[in-house]
C-alpha cells in the first residue's frame, strides 16, 4: 500500500521535489522496519541486518576477513568498539599495503590529524558500529585527498535497547570517549564526534554529560550530526515521504527510557531539554527536506545558535532522513555532496587548531 501511494503520488506530481521514484519507493520499504507496527524489535533487528549485509556486499566488506583489514575490534572498561584506521586511498597500491599492514590496540589514535568518534543510530535499537564503514571510507578518502588530512574512526558498539535501557548507551559513549583522551592520549582539539539520528542524541547527550560531570576533561572540537534525533517533548507529526513516523519514534523511545520518569525528564535523554546548551562544541547538521524530524532539529539550531553555539547545517530539499549517509533514499550525487560538506567542516575544524595539534 505505501509503494502503491507513493507510486501514484509520483503519477501526479505529489511526491517533493527533489526526490526520485527509486528514492520514495525505498523509503517507504524502510517505513515498514523502522516506522509501522507490522514488526517488533527482533523481526526489525533482522530485516535491518539484511539490510546491512547488502551494503557490505555491495562495498566488498561481507567476509569478516574484510572487515578486519579495515576494523579492529578494542575495548576498554564499560565500553567497546571499532578502531578505524588512516588508509592510504590515493592509490590502489598504496591502499592494498594499508590493508595487509597487522592492526594492533596500541595505535588506537596514531597517524592521524584527525580522530573521528564515531556513534551509529538505529532508535536505539539496532544498528551496528561498522554499519557505515563504506561512509567512513569516503570521508577518509575526501579528507586525504582534497584536504591533506588523515583521519582513523574510533566507533562504538553500544548496547541496545530495550535489552539495555538508558543511561547504558550513554554510559558506554561517554567511558568510551574518556578512555580514547586518557588512555590513548588523543588531544580533543584532534576529535571530531560524528552520529546519525540516534546515534546523534548519543553525541550530543555524551557531550552534556561530560561538559556537566567531567569539566576535567575537555570537549571533542567538533560534531558532525545527520539527522539528530533530539527528542523534542513537542508532538512530532509524521512526514508522508519520510521513513521515520510517530508510531517508530514511539517504538524507539519506549524502548529506550523504559518509561522511567528520570529519563523522560533528562536532558541526558533529550538534549533539547538541556537548560543550556552554552559550551558545546562546533556543529554540522544535516537535515532531509522532508523529515519528521526536520522542525525539532531545527528548534534545537535555533536554541544551540541563541546559546552561542557555531553551528552550521544543511536542509536537502525532497530528501529524508539519514539522507547523507544512504544512497538508496537520496542517490550517490546527493551523498558525495554531504561527504564534501563534511570534509570541508572537518578542515575548518582542523584549522582552527593548526600549530596546536597534530598527529601523534
Amino acid at each position: 500500500a505505501y509503494i502503491l501511494k507513493t507510486a501514484i503520488r509520483h503519477v501526479f506530481g505529489r511526491t517533493p521535489k527533489g526526490q526520485l521514484l527509486p528514492e520514495g519507493i525505498t523509503s517507504q520499504i524502510l517505513t515498514l522496519i523502522m516506522g509501522d507496527k507490522i514488526f517488533n524489535v527482533a523481526q526489525s533487528r533482522a530485516m535491518m541486518s539484511e539490510s546491512n549485509k547488502t551494503v557490505h556486499a555491495k562495498n566488498g566488506t561481507l567476509a569478516q576477513a574484510d572487515k578486519d583489514k579495515w576494523a579492529l575490534k578494542v575495548e576498554g572498561q564499560g565500553w567497546n568498539g571499532f578502531w578505524i584506521p588512516y588508509k592510504d586511498q590515493s592509490s590502489e597500491e598504496r591502499l592494498k599495503a594499508d590493508l595487509e599492514k597487522k592492526l594492533s590496540p596500541v595505535d588506537v589514535g596514531a597517524g592521524c590529524d584527525i580522530v573521528m568518534f564515531a556513534i551509529h543510530g538505529g532508535g536505539m535499537i539496532y544498528g551496528e558500529a561498522l554499519m557505515f564503514l563504506s561512509n567512513y571510507r569516503s570521508w577518509m578518502k575526501e579528507l586525504q585527498v582534497n584536504h591533506k588530512i588523515k583521519i582513523g574512526f574510533l566507533s562504538v558498539e553500544y548496547s541496545l535497547a530495550p535489552e539495555t535501557p538508558y543511561p547504558g548507551a550513554l554510559n558506554e559513549c561517554v567511558a568510551a570517549y574518556k578512555h580514547l583522551v586518557e588512555y590513548y592520549g588523543v588531544d580533543p582539539r584532534r576529535i571530531v564526534m560524528c552520529g546519525d539520528s540516534a546515534g546523534a542524541n548519543l553525541c550530543l547527550t555524551s557531550v552534556l554529560k561530560l561538559r556537566d560531570d567531567s569539566p576535567h576533561i575537555n570537549l571533542p572540537a567538533g560534531q558532525v550530526l545527520i539527522s539528530p534525533w533530539v527528542m523534542c517533548p513537542k508532538p512530532v507529526k509524521t512526514s508522508p515521504h519520510d521513513y521515520i513516523t510517530t508510531n517508530g519514534l514511539c517504538l524507539f523511545m519506549d524502548a529506550y527510557t523504559q518509561g522511567q520518569t528520570e529519563a523522560l525528564t533528562s536532558p541526558y535523554v533529550s538534549p533539547i531539554g538541556a537548560p543550556t546548551l552554552k559550551g558545546m562544541p562546533r556543529m554540522m547538521i544535516f537535515i532531509g527536506g522532508v523529515e519528521t524530524l526536520r522542525p525539532s532539529i531545527e528548534d534545537f539550531i535555533q536554541k544551540a545558535t541563541a546559546d552561542g553555539v557555531d553551528v552550521q547545517y544543511e536542509v536537502k530539499q525532497g530528501k529524508v532522513h539519514d539522507y547523507a549517509l544512504i544512497e538508496e533514499v537520496a542517490g550517490a550525487k546527493t551523498v558525495q555532496e554531504a561527504t564534501q560538506s563534511i570534509g570541508r567542516f572537518v578542515a575548518q575544524t582542523q584549522e582552527r587548531y593548526t600549530g596546536v595539534s597534530g598527529p601523534r
